[in-house]
């Protein structure tokens, strides 16, 4: 009998790799929280902010609790991108995603019907705000629920909203898809270097282009066995949530199916979990403990060991994984045919793909989707 994957030495070196880096990355919280501290005080003291926008992102509940997430920054900062931009808007747009303005310490409220729910922006301006209603039960739908600011610490301050999109799985729902979106959904061109850097730097969501075949495969697995499941999808991503609209245009232009996006901060004040994609997709299966899932990613780092990492602590509720197989590049895991006898060991099925159809085969095999 193989050995649990937390004590593999491959994962023992990852570990100690992660609590090294988490040390670090407390360290410098403490520089960016004593710098951001100081600009924050000065642009309050001399009333250099613009209009204050409530930025909400899509997110999910249950039957009876939502998640509402989002973020406070100045009004001026945001632009979305429109179809025709030219190169260089696209870039002028992708920097002023990275240079945005948060504001800490707003009192924001989110209401649902009647009920309501407060919270307080943290110091990079994110608000996540936990709201009960029982107009979320038996949803099996999108919601919406309405942010805004109640309170900011800002000079002439105006009152702003916004609206949140709240998915809710319906009780019947067959299964549940949980997707990385770099190198899986989105193509990065991580084999060529240069170009990878510049379809990044000056590429838009009308122009970057998903892997052949993914919205198809998605939507299947959405529609489930019987054609018209609705199916939950969550997109759980490294990237950072400065490109949370990037990939909201992306993946309505390309029609892949809505679903909630996990993405990460990457300000240094909180001291992360060891592994964000790990955290995220171990928060889901909490969240949902009615439902199996499907698990979708990439070989580049380490979606494979992550997602048998899930399959051992939640035994027969991965259906299936599915990883794009990027033929080496940047992978950071044991063999394919190792994992691929774990995934077997664990009661799962792993699937290593050149294209999405031969995941949509496979699903339809095993009766996951129609």
């Amino acid at each position: 009998m193989t050995a649990p994957n937390e004590d593999r030495p491959q994962t023992r070196t990852v570990r100690r790799y992660q609590r090294v880096s988490a040390h670090v990355v407390r360290a410098l919280s403490r520089l960016e929280l004593l710098f951001d501290r100081v600009v924050w005080g000065l642009r309050r003291r001399f009333g250099s902010l613009g209009p204050l926008q409530v930025v909400p992102y899509r997110s999910f509940g249950t039957g009876t609790q939502a998640l509402v997430r989002g973020r406070v920054l100045e009004a001026s900062v945001l632009e979305r991108s429109l179809p025709e931009d030219s190169t260089w808007r696209n870039f002028r747009r992708m920097l002023r995603r990275f240079s945005s303005n948060e504001v800490p310490d707003v009192s924001v409220r989110a209401e649902l019907g009647m009920n309501s729910a407060d919270g307080v922006t943290d110091d990079e301006g994110y608000f996540d705000v936990t709201l009960t209603s029982p107009e979320l039960r038996g949803a099996g739908e999108w919601k919406t629920a309405e942010v805004q600011l109640m309170a900011a610490p800002v000079r002439g301050w105006k009152p702003a909203r916004a609206t949140a999109e709240i998915l809710v799985p319906a009780e019947d729902a067959e299964l549940g898809i949980i997707s990385d979106i770099d190198d899986t959904v989105l193509q990065t061109h991580v084999a060529q270097t240069l170009k990878m850097i510049w379809v990044t730097l000056v590429g838009s969501p009308y122009t970057r282009m998903p892997f052949e075949g993914t919205s198809e495969l998605y939507r299947a697995l959405v529609a489930g066995a019987s054609g018209h499941a609705n199916n939950p999808v969550f997109y759980v991503s490294k990237s950072p949530w400065n490109l949370y609209d990037f990939l909201v245009d992306f993946m309505d232009h390309h029609e892949l199916p809505r679903g909630p996006l996990l993405l990460r901060d990457i300000g240094l004040h909180e001291a992360p979990p060891l592994d964000h994609k790990s955290a995220a997709v171990e928060s889901l299966l909490e969240t949902y403990p009615q439902l199996p899932f499907i698990l979708i990613g990439d070989s580049g780092e380490r979606d494979p060991d992550i997602y048998l990492e899930t399959a051992r602590k939640h035994p027969r509720r991965v259906r299936a994984i599915y990883i794009r197989d990027l033929h080496g590049k940047r992978a950071r895991h044991a063999p394919r045919d190792e994992l691929c006898r774990r995934a077997a060991e664990l009661g799962t099925e792993m699937l290593w793909v050149d294209h999405a159809e031969l995941a949509l085969q496979h699903a339809r095999a095993r009766g996951l989707a129609r």
